[in-house]
């Protein structure tokens, strides 16, 4: 059994986390990569010596897995949190979204 239903607003600070945290898994494996890319690029093209090279290789490691994440994320949430007002904006001109939604029981069924 499936139903209607009109969605008139969605929450700005929620959908901004939501694309914020995407963004942030995104940035992760992107960092992960790049870290490790760069440490080996780093050791390979430099020799300063093996306490420059760890200390470079923890800083890389930092920039790429904290840094470069979150500022990801500060950016999907400012994204997210600009459409989801935009969003807002239409929704109350236009009078809503109609969405279908079904019941867990009727879903279980099929």
């Amino acid at each position: 059994m499936s139903r209607s239903i009109i969605v008139e607003k969605t929450g700005v600070s929620s959908i901004g986390r939501l694309l914020g945290t995407v963004n942030l898994i995104i940035g992760l494996a992107i960092g992960i990569l790049g870290s490790i890319v760069g440490i080996v690029n780093y050791i390979a093209y430099n020799s300063n010596g093996i306490f420059a090279d760890i200390f470079a290789s923890v800083g890389i490691l930092l920039v790429g897995v904290v840094v470069y994440p979150l500022f990801l994320f500060a950016l999907g949430w400012l994204y997210g949190a600009l459409v989801a007002f935009i969003f807002n904006v239409v929704i109350g001109v236009s009078g809503g979204v109609e969405l279908t939604v079904a019941d867990e029981v009727a879903v279980a069924k099929r």
